[in-house]
């Protein structure tokens, strides 16, 4: 490589100038002179290829200006050819592998910014592949702070949701499975337990019995019976069992039978009454105790012997008379409460064509809407409008509590009926 510097002669023309350069002083080969002058005339950098005796050089020229912008020199460098293109090709080399370089770095960058981002998501991809199966157990354990760690907070939230409304959902499903089986349960009880009330009444030429009980749950503390007695008496009891449901009704139950056995080896109302209370003492159940009356009928004289243990009073309906009566003999304590309950026994001498009603207070309540004075007007009134021979006194009582009285009930509701048709009369003491 060679450097020169060509000054304007004070004519202003260019001279001749000897060159220093790698071999000692050489002139300017002439192709040279053309440009150097175009140079200082235009005042522009240019290039020029030639053949020199060393073979193809390339020279490039550049204007020196003074202080004014006047061309005072010409700057020049020379070069051989080749080692321009061996230059050329190694800038060349360098740019391209840098570019190789720099194209391996942003394919290493994009793999793993690629990885950064497809792996959370695959993981995302995995857990609800694992929510699809039922596995609630799952959670994204991502921290990062940018949109895929909002993702992972969000779906772990979302989990956590899900697992909780399933164990609702089985908590519910639980409960109903446990509502249904209790359900059957109660089903099965309200059935044996109607299974202890007659399910035929006691009738003759002489007289006519009916009775119902409605619960006011599946299963109740009403009861009503009837026993066959020796003289072809039959006694005829109606009782309330203190609360209601499934504790009533198992107290019930033991209660029948005790009662059944008591009827039959007793000699009067309240002397099987008596008996009754003693075992309910010796298996004493705390708050629980029962209300009830229980009238013994000779068919053949229509007389009646009654006792009374705490429970409602009994309504006497005269032949051909709407003077409905109540009797007399709710003086004495449910039994269940005392070893003395004061009981006794009260005769009823029946007209033909009377007929006698017991009810339970739950009777009383629903015909009264279950709030105001508990009050036996509108039991009355149902009582006198039914008459003979069609004397269906229950169904009548029942039919007016359907047509006035809102269900569901709060209390059970039974009622019982005796009509007597023989020929005696009499009146009660």
């Amino acid at each position: 490589a060679r450097m020169y510097v060509i000054p304007r002669r004070p004519d202003g023309q260019p001279r001749d100038l000897l060159v220093q350069g790698e071999s000692g002083s050489d002139r300017f080969a002439p192709q040279l002179a053309s440009r150097v002058n175009e140079c200082f005339d235009l005042g522009t950098p240019m290039t020029l290829p030639y053949e020199g005796p060393d073979g193809r050089r390339v020279s490039a020229l550049h204007p020196l200006r003074d202080p004014q912008g006047q061309v005072v020199a010409v700057l020049g460098a020379d070069l051989r050819a080749s080692d321009l293109t061996l230059e050329a090709r190694e800038r060349l080399r360098s740019t391209l592998l840098s570019g190789l370089a720099a194209v391996a770095v942003a394919i290493v960058l994009s793999f793993l910014m690629a990885r950064g981002v497809t792996r959370p998501l695959k993981m995302v991809a995995a857990s609800t592949s694992e929510i699809a199966s039922g596995n609630l157990n799952v959670c994204i354990n991502i921290r990062s702070r940018d949109e895929i760690g909002e993702l992972a907070r969000s779906f772990n939230q979302m989990v956590e949701k899900l697992a909780k409304a399933a164990d609702e959902r089985d908590r519910l499903q639980q409960e109903l499975v446990e509502k249904q089986k209790l359900e059957h349960e109660l089903s099965l009880a309200a059935e044996i337990q109607q299974s202890f009330l007659p399910v035929s009444f006691p009738s003759s030429s002489r007289f006519r019995a009916d009775a119902r009980a409605v619960p006011a749950q599946v299963v109740g503390g009403d009861f009503y019976d009837f026993v066959e007695l020796p003289d072809d008496h039959v006694g005829i009891a109606i009782g309330d069992v203190a609360g209601r449901g499934i504790a009533a009704a198992i107290y019930l139950a033991r209660l029948i039978s005790d009662f059944r056995t008591a009827a039959v080896r007793a000699d009067s109302p309240r002397a099987a009454l008596e008996r009754l209370n003693q075992q309910l003492l010796v298996r004493s159940t705390r708050g629980m105790f029962v209300t009830m009356t229980y009238p013994v009928l000779n068919p053949v004289s229509g007389e009646v012997y009654y006792s009374t243990a705490g429970h409602l009073p009994i309504l006497l309906r005269p032949p051909g008379d709407c003077r409905i009566e109540t009797l007399r003999g709710d003086e004495g304590l449910p039994l269940g409460i005392s070893i003395r309950p004061r009981l006794i026994d009260r005769r009823l001498q029946l007209n033909p064509g009377a007929t006698l009603l017991l009810v339970t207070d739950g009777v009383i309540e629903a015909l009264n809407g279950n709030h105001g004075p508990v009050t036996f007007d509108k039991l009355a009134d149902v009582f006198c409008k039914v008459s003979p021979p069609d004397d269906r006194v229950v169904d009548a009582v029942f039919e007016e509590i359907r047509k006035h009285s809102r269900a569901p009930h709060e209390d059970d509701m039974t009622a019982v009926s005796l009509s007597w048709f023989g020929t005696q009369g009499g009146v009660a003491s």
